[in-house]
């Protein structure tokens, strides 16, 4: 069997060096590193600088390697990380190359329309279609190999450049290899710009990740033939799947801070158990690569990659000693939890029932450019009511259901989520109805369905388990949808809604005609006056849905013909978290995994470890969170648990390092945790 030692909990600390750090004094990162509890070293080796005397004509080392008694980096690492047990990664950087090897060999590089390349910084940016990427790159890691132990490789920037670091758009790269490829594969000429209206263009989408795809497996090949025992970190086809977290000086708001439980949740659900290692950023944003990001931040992205059974990884710019530490306590409180509870971290899994879809086709082909936010923002809001409503998920891609299906796994999951999934095949759709009809629960909104995979619109919805006929009126404009009301028209129509209570619709909406055997939610008030407060009243309340309820074969649909989870994301309405709570208890066959008394602040985050069969409860306390601003978190006091999904007889909370004590109660297994500060792991065992 081949050594995967990728599997066990990686901590990685990355020293991301300049071409003068070459210099640097092992030891004393090393100290850092091990400080730290860090086991993992990624260091600069190959690429723009070789941080080694190369001997291929085509690798430039760095000159400050004459500051160096041996003259070589990478050996004197190596020596020192193995001899204190800590693995090194090489980090290379294959997108750009120096002006004399662009000048020698220009068909290695991305072209402008007119021909000319792109240059930043002096460098050149290289294009994955053409030799240097295709073939050169592994002449290079060939070179380290042979060299060198090293016990991993990561890519940076393995993609193709449409914009550079200051964020300028370069547009598709139309250098020959790209145009004959693309030609090749589509019978058409390349795109010039980022348009998601040109179909071209998405053409080009699709190109870039077979390109990508088939790169990455021809490069783990290389590498496993030669060293089995080296891991490849890579975003795709690798053996650990390699994830930046940031933030951006300019970034909108709400600023997203579940980046990293967003993108371990996708990788690590229980399907797939692909290793996932989450990278955070320990400074503010590129231009400002010295400043230290503030450490509020910098500990959500840490503990929602630990609680979603994550490698965890953090990085400085240069040796460490140009940056401020103010981030390295808590990347320390971190790593050494983790490295003192590796036990639970080695084969930690998600125990979630239910699965948040995320559809890269519709944000594509039915998102084009003037409604990708529509896709983007509802996955985004009803990501953060799950979170709020305390109910534990995992996020699978649509094209992963169908296998999944085939598989058997998909049964696992009581409830399905579909945040404005648009654009639908046939195939998938029949998943969907498959997935309730054996007795599954499916939430849908807005134009989920009524989009097939290539954004034709449909006349009929794809989905025949959702209580809906046909659309009426679409009022997909902001314009169309201002002022419009959903009524609460009954006693406990909507849960902790009284009836009589209005609920505000401000973006887009469909008028849909319900099924013969949907029970329908809510009442619309259609766009009504706003002023003079005079006239501030509405003539009708009319009898469209705002939740459609339907029983199909053995399971339970809701569907919400607009979109709450865009509005929540911008607004943040408690009535929106009230209906969105109300559907998934209507679908909801078993009832919900965890009950608890917890405020909307803490992420209530539930996990199993395989092979000892314990529940592990993480707990993360965002009180600290102000918008942009990052403070301590306020202590939250004695915290109710009931959990549904556990048969244990122990309890301890390990960050308090407390027993607590189980009662069993309307089926239910309950603990109280005393007090939370930032974070808690609670785990149930026999």
């Amino acid at each position: 069997m081949q050594p995967t030692w990728w599997n066990e909990p990686i901590r990685m600390y990355q020293t991301n060096l300049r071409e003068v750090d070459v210099g640097l004094d092992v030891d004393d990162v090393l100290e850092r590193i091990a400080w730290l509890g860090a086991n993992t070293w990624l260091l600069n080796t190959a690429g723009i600088v070789a941080g080694y005397p190369s001997r291929l004509p085509f690798q430039y080392p760095s000159p400050w390697l004459k500051d160096r008694p041996s003259g070589d980096l990478i050996a004197d690492a190596l020596s020192s990380s193995h001899a204190r047990g800590i693995r090194l990664v090489a980090r290379c950087d294959f997108s750009k190359i120096q002006e004399i090897f662009a000048t020698e060999h220009p068909e290695w590089c991305f072209r402008h329309p007119n021909g000319s390349p792109q240059v930043y910084n002096g460098l050149y940016s290289v294009c994955p279609s053409g030799e240097y990427c295709q073939e050169r790159l592994f002449d290079i890691v060939g070179e380290v190999l042979e060299r060198y132990d090293v016990d991993g490789f990561f890519f940076n920037m393995f993609g193709f450049n449409v914009r550079d670091y200051s964020g300028a758009e370069h547009g598709v790269c139309q250098c020959t290899s790209c145009q004959e490829r693309f030609a090749d594969q589509y019978h058409e000429r390349l795109p010039e710009r980022v348009d998601l209206n040109d179909e071209r263009y998405l053409h080009w989408l699709e190109f870039t990740r077979v390109t990508l795809d088939d790169l990455a497996d021809r490069v783990r090949a290389f590498v496993k033939e030669r060293k089995p025992e080296v891991g490849l970190f890579l975003r795709v086809g690798s053996d650990v799947v390699f994830r930046e977290v940031n933030n951006a000086v300019d970034r909108p708001q709400p600023l997203w801070t579940s980046w990293s439980g967003e993108v371990a949740r996708e990788v690590r659900a229980p399907e797939r158990r692909r290793p996932i290692l989450v990278h955070c950023v320990l400074f503010l944003d590129i231009p400002y690569r010295f400043a230290p990001e503030q450490p509020g931040l910098v500990a959500f992205e840490l503990l929602q990659a630990l609680a979603n059974g994550a490698h965890l990884s953090a990085y400085l710019m240069g040796t460490g000693a140009e940056t401020g530490t103010s981030n390295l306590p808590i990347v320390r409180e971190v790593f050494q939890f983790q490295h003192d509870h590796e036990d639970l971290y080695r084969d930690l899994r998600s125990a979630a029932t239910i699965a948040l879809v995320r559809s890269q086709i519709s944000e594509e082909w039915y998102g084009r450019a003037a409604r990708v936010d529509h896709v983007r923002d509802e996955f985004r809001g009803l990501y953060e009511l799950l979170v709020e409503l305390h109910l534990p998920f995992d996020i699978i891609p649509d094209e992963e259901l169908e296998q999944l299906e085939t598989a058997g796994e998909l049964g696992r999951y009581g409830v399905i989520v579909l945040p404005n999934v648009a654009a639908l095949s046939d195939a998938l759709a029949a998943v969907l109805d498959r997935f309730v009809h054996h007795g599954g629960g499916l939430v849908a909104t807005y134009e989920t369905g009524w989009y097939d995979e290539t954004g034709a619109q449909r006349r009929r919805m794809a989905l025949t388990s959702l209580g809906v006929e046909r659309v009426l009126y679409r009022r997909d404009s902001i314009a169309q949808a201002r002022s419009s009301y959903f009524r609460v028209s009954k006693p406990d129509e909507i849960e902790g809604l009284e009836p009589g209570r209005l609920v505000a619709i401000d973006e887009a909406l469909l008028q849909v005609q319900p099924s013969m055997s949907a029970e329908p939610k809510l009442a619309l008030i259609p766009p009504s006056r706003y002023g003079p407060p005079e006239k501030c009243y509405w003539d009708t309340t009319t009898s469209q849905p705002g939740m459609l309820l339907k029983a199909h074969g053995q399971g339970k649909s809701a569907y919400l013909p607009w979109g709450l989870g865009s509005l929540y994301h911008r607004l943040n309405l408690p009535e929106y978290r009230q209906i969105f709570k109300t559907a998934i208890g209507a679908v909801q066959a078993q009832g919900a995994q965890v009950v608890t008394n917890a405020p909307p602040q803490v992420e209530v985050v539930l996990g199993e470890v395989q092979a000892s069969g314990q529940q592990v409860v993480h707990l993360i306390n965002y009180s600290g969170q102000r918008g942009r601003a990052f403070f301590d978190p306020i202590e939250v006091r004695d915290i109710r648990l009931g959990l549904r999904t556990t048969e244990g007889r122990v309890a301890r909370a390990e960050v308090l390092g407390e027993d607590l004590a189980i009662e069993a109660s309307d089926g239910l297994s309950w603990v109280t945790l005393p007090r939370l500060n930032l974070f808690e792991v609670i785990v149930i065992g026999s």
